[in-house]
């Protein structure tokens, strides 16, 4: 997209229609707690952000949870060396 105005664009979860996150509440916590174990059960797979932690996360908190699982997973490679 270009542009000499400024775009501002607005997204909001909603339990309506098609959300674009999941809505925290008793169905998406049950589903979730499915989704953690069918990610544990993939091995040599890493799930990471928004989607992996089934929540919003703003992008900063995104950016902040992908660097925190690399240190994580790259210190276990290195113990395991």
């Amino acid at each position: 997209q270009t542009s000499k105005d400024t775009v501002v664009f607005f997204e909001y979860s909603t339990d309506k229609g098609e959300p674009y996150y999941p809505v925290p509440n008793q169905r998406n916590g049950e589903l979730y707690a499915k989704y953690q174990k069918m990610a544990r059960d993939e091995e040599g797979v890493t799930f990471v952000g928004r989607l992996a932690n089934y929540k919003y996360f703003n992008m900063d908190e995104t950016i902040k949870n992908a660097l925190e699982l690399f240190d994580n997973v790259a210190n276990t490679t290195i113990q395991q060396e």
